[in-house]
C-alpha cells in the first residue's frame, strides 16, 4: 500500500454520508505544528467492542443510559505526536431515533469518557466539537481539563519533544519498523518542532469526505504511513 497519500477506497455509500455527517470538528491550539489528516471510522448499530481503541473498550449506549440507537467511532489520525511518530486518539458520537446526537464521548491519553458541559455534548448542527491538546492532541470539550495538566503539557510540547520516538502500541506491535536508527530520525525531527502552546484554540479541523475511511482500511494503511515518513526524515 503507497503510505505518501491516503487510500482510495470503495465505500458503502451510506455508512459514508453517516459518518460525514457525525463527524467531530476540533479546535487545535494557534500553534499546532501537525494537521489532522484522517479518520477511520467503525458504525456501530449494536454494542460491540471497539476494533481500533487500546486497552479495549465496549462502545455502548444502554449501560451509559443514553437515548442511542446507534453510534460512530472515528479513529482520528496524525502523522505525529509532538513526542512520537504516530498518533491516533477517538471520538465517538452516539445517535437518537430522530437522527440527533445524544452524546459524545472522547479519548485522553488512552482513557475516554463523556464529552459534555453540564451534561450535554458541544455540538454544531450534527458536528460533536472538541479541543485537542497542543501538540498531543487529548481531547475535551473545554479547555479547563487543559489547566489541570499545562505545566506537564508544555514540557511535553518543548524539552521532552520527541521523547517517546517511533511509538509502538498493542495495536501495531510487530508491524511498525521501530529501530534505533528510526528511533533516533524521529527524536530530532521532532526537537525541531519544539514549541510552547499559546492555549488559544483557533485552529480549526473539519473531517471532510475524503479523509474518512473505514477503520479497517486505515489499519492495513497505517504501517505504509509510518514506513513513508521514516523515509522522509
Amino acid at each position: 500500500m503507497d503510505g505518501s497519500q491516503l487510500p482510495q477506497a470503495r465505500q458503502d455509500a451510506a455508512a459514508l454520508d453517516l459518518a460525514a455527517k457525525y463527524a467531530p470538528i476540533i479546535y487545535a491550539d494557534e500553534r499546532e505544528p501537525f494537521p489532522l489528516v484522517a479518520a477511520g471510522y467503525t458504525i456501530f448499530e449494536r454494542e460491540a467492542e471497539s476494533p481500533s481503541f487500546r486497552p479495549r473498550r465496549m462502545v455502548e449506549w444502554e449501560s451509559a443510559s443514553y437515548p442511542a440507537t446507534c453510534a460512530v467511532e472515528y479513529a482520528l489520525w496524525w502523522d505525529w505526536d509532538i513526542g512520537h511518530l504516530y498518533e491516533l486518539e477517538h471520538a465517538w458520537t452516539f445517535i437518537g431515533k430522530s437522527g440527533e446526537v445524544v452524546a459524545v464521548e472522547a479519548s485522553w491519553h488512552g482513557m475516554y469518557g463523556p464529552a459534555e458541559i453540564d451534561g450535554r455534548p458541544v455540538v454544531l448542527k450534527t458536528h460533536p466539537v472538541l479541543l485537542a491538546q497542543p501538540g498531543k492532541h487529548a481531547m475535551a470539550v473545554s479547555p479547563e481539563p487543559f489547566v489541570e495538566i499545562r505545566e506537564w503539557a508544555e514540557q511535553e510540547a518543548g524539552p521532552d519533544a520527541g521523547k517517546d520516538a517511533v511509538l509502538e502500541t498493542e495495536l501495531f506491535r510487530g508491524r511498525l519498523p521501530k529501530t534505533q536508527e528510526n528511533d533516533a530520525k524521529v527524536t530530532a525531527h521532532l526537537k525541531r518542532l519544539a514549541f510552547k502552546p499559546s492555549w488559544k484554540f483557533d485552529k480549526r479541523f473539519a473531517i471532510t469526505r475524503p479523509m474518512l475511511m473505514p477503520w479497517t482500511v486505515m489499519d492495513a494503511w497505517i504501517p505504509a504511513r509510518v514506513a513513508w515518513w521514516l523515509e522522509q526524515i
